[in-house]
């Protein structure tokens, strides 16, 4: 299976993608508030470019039936029920009803995915959720990381990197990775057993503890926390059902 890594969303624009599989990761903290939001009972999260775009289809949808939620550089946008941490999606907050949600890096990742034939939404919280899905749809693997501002960031890279180990040690599959990929899997393997430091180290990581965001770093770097596989279905991004894990191999 080929794999391609993008480290930043900037390129991946240009990438192709029918046949293939985009996941899209944004650790900090969009693809773990999706993932929140959804396992808290919202119809679908409904990622968009911008401020604007999202309050106009806030007022077609009514309030009823949608909630505003986003950030911009790690701030509540004014006038948005809810900002970007996964602690404010709640069955109160979300329960029954569409995010719209557009964030400074995480959203929109999604528009440039048009043409490929699924697209998931990964973080640590889900990335064996999305292990599993990626490995049994058999597609090519298209991977971005969201990054920051258009630039590397630490705990996306290492999320690419963990997903990618997981396809290819519990998954069996033979992997063609770019040289992006073979980066990413060497930054998670070096630092897999110290995962929640590295984050909480890392630019955005110590940004958002700064903050007063700390507990979101610490939610978002807790590895399958969060068992809900976002497919993008429509321009939205829904609960779908998680392939099983396989079975342990019975003694010989």
């Amino acid at each position: 299976m080929q794999v391609d890594l993008y480290l930043t969303p900037i390129p991946f624009g240009r990438a192709k993608l029918s046949g293939r599989t985009v996941v899209a990761i944004d650790v900090l903290r969009s693809s773990t508030s999706t993932c929140a939001a959804l396992l808290a009972g919202a119809k679908g999260v409904i990622p968009t470019p911008g401020p604007g775009e999202a309050g106009e289809l806030w007022a077609k949808l009514g309030g009823d039936m949608a909630v505003l939620a986003g950030e911009r550089d790690n701030v509540r946008i004014e006038n948005f029920k809810l900002g970007n941490s996964p602690a404010e999606f709640t069955p109160e907050t979300v329960g029954g009803k569409f995010v719209i949600m557009t964030t400074t890096n995480g959203t929109g990742v999604y528009r440039d995915a048009v043409g490929a034939d699924l697209v998931l939404c990964c973080a640590l919280v889900n990335v064996s959720a999305v292990a599993r899905k990626a490995a049994a749809a058999g597609h090519g693997l298209v991977l971005v990381c969201s990054g920051q501002e258009g630039g590397f960031s630490i705990e996306d890279t290492i999320c690419a990197g963990m997903l990618v180990h997981l396809l290819a040690t519990e998954h069996k599959l033979n992997l063609a990775l770019n040289d992006a990929g073979s980066l990413a899997l060497l930054l998670y393997r070096s630092n897999k057993s110290a995962l929640k430091k590295t984050i909480q180290q890392g630019e955005h990581g110590r940004r958002l503890t700064e903050l007063g965001f700390g507990a979101d770093v610490e939610t978002a770097a807790a590895v399958d926390t969060m068992p809900v596989l976002p497919v993008m279905v429509d321009g939205r991004l829904v609960a779908d059902v998680d392939p099983p894990a396989a079975p342990p191999a019975e003694p010989a």
